[in-house]
């Protein structure tokens, strides 16, 4: 880090293996859905690329994030960007000599998924190793908005212009941009990447079974209230903007009368302001504090998802769903530098796996309410998902404030200085 509070030292290299990654999965997400029509006109198949996608963390996020704490973070995400290199270069095989089928797609999908599951995981843990607390909000902000611009304005748009050219184009240059991100991420020293130092071989303890380093994680998630509520405030908040996300196209197009051929310019939108949260974060965190900036960033998702259902015409919906791109991109970045901050080494894989796996798996959830809220009426689902939040955040805030109270104290602590 250097002295203006930018990162430094190794998580450049850190960085752009990273973004490597990230352009690959834009190119996945996007050219795997158009394989899949061309393979196929059943929705519900189509459709299943979903599931697969999504299933990994279910099955296998609580242990990932235990492998996490126990192995090598650095061998972890070259290993999973090295699998998925090799399963888009078959892929990519059998679309050019015409052996491709929805089966084997699902396949991909899944095992892309599973190795991002812990390549999400290693790299959110290794990241307080390579970035002193100080410049947490700063190299977080980086990472998404940089993982914004490569999935969503850049990966997706070349995954189409590839796959008009060939249909197997597009899976090749996802193989090459997963494989330059394994090559960039050797190069990071083994300081940074394990969790401890290796414990002495004679008269060493026994170690843990997985199922009790499970335990320990989730007791230090669920056993305190400075933990707890944030992450059911989380739960609560991915679960609402799923019961919205799950009807967006019929609330864009039949409530608002978007056009198909604008659809996907309404949904830039979003990412728009999820770039601009990203690359300001630091910035309203530095401005507000900790508390101020989650407790704000939820208050305004909330009221954005209101003011989405209930505006009188495109231009201002477009406006509201960016401010809520721009929203969650604040209140996620510095609330997982608190925990980033609080949470130990060896514990930050577990506690980061048990956030993502509970926030997955109540998503469906809340599309599925979604879904039978919009068949009384579509404008209802947004409004609801804006008071979920709302009264989510009410009940939540006093263990929010514990918890960036502690982020301030831990942070305070290792700089030198009074906490504020």
């Amino acid at each position: 880090m250097s002295a203006s509070g930018r990162p430094g030292g190794h998580f450049p290299r850190f960085l752009a293996g990273s973004l490597a990654s990230n352009l690959a999965d834009g190119i996945m997400f996007t050219a795997l859905p158009l394989v899949a029509a061309v393979l196929t006109n059943d929705p519900l198949l189509v459709s299943g690329l979903i599931v697969a996608r999504f299933l990994p963390w279910l099955l296998f996020g609580l242990v990932a994030g235990v492998l996490v704490d126990r192995l090598d973070r650095g061998v972890l995400l070259v290993g999973a960007n090295l699998v998925r290199a090799t399963a888009l270069v078959a892929l990519a095989a059998l679309v050019a000599t015409g052996h491709a089928s929805i089966p084997v797609l699902y396949a991909v999908m899944f095992t892309v998924m599973t190795c991002e599951v812990f390549y999400d995981l290693a790299g959110r843990a290794i990241l307080p190793r390579l970035v002193p607390v100080e410049g947490l909000d700063r190299a977080n902000g980086r990472i998404v908005g940089g993982k914004t611009v490569l999935e969503d304005f850049a990966g997706a748009p070349l995954a189409g212009l590839l796959f008009a050219v060939a249909a197997f184009l597009p899976l090749a240059v996802n193989a090459g941009a997963y494989l330059l991100g394994a090559l960039v991420l050797l190069g990071l020293p083994l300081a940074v990447r394990r969790t401890a130092p290796p414990a002495p071989q004679d008269d060493a303890p026994a170690r843990p079974s997985v199922l009790a380093e499970l335990r320990a994680g989730l007791a230090l998630v669920f056993g305190d209230r400075a933990m707890r509520s944030p992450v059911l405030l989380n739960i609560a908040a991915n679960a609402a903007f799923m019961a919205q996300a799950g009807v967006l196209v019929l609330i864009v197009r039949e409530h608002f009368g978007v056009p198909e051929a604008l659809y996907g310019v309404f949904l830039a939108s979003s990412a728009v302001g999820a770039l601009a949260g990203a690359l300001l974060a630091a910035r309203v965190s530095s401005l507000l504090g900790r508390f101020g900036s989650v407790a704000w960033g939820f208050a305004a998702m909330g009221l954005a998802c209101a003011a989405f259902g209930l505006a009188p015409n495109a231009y201002l919906a477009a406006l509201a769903w960016s401010v809520l791109g721009a929203a969650m991109s604040v209140s996620n970045i510095v609330m997982i530098g608190c925990v980033q901050t609080i949470v130990p080494a060896t514990h930050l894989g577990r506690v980061l796996s048990c956030v993502q796996v509970l926030g997955f798996g109540l998503a469906p959830v809340g599309a599925v309410l979604g879904g039978l809220l919009g068949r009384v009426e579509l404008f209802f689902v947004p409004v609801a998902a804006g008071a979920v939040i709302l009264l989510a955040l009410l009940f939540a805030a006093p263990g929010l404030r514990r918890l960036t109270r502690r982020a301030d104290e831990a942070a305070a602590l290792v700089q030198g200085v009074p906490a504020g």
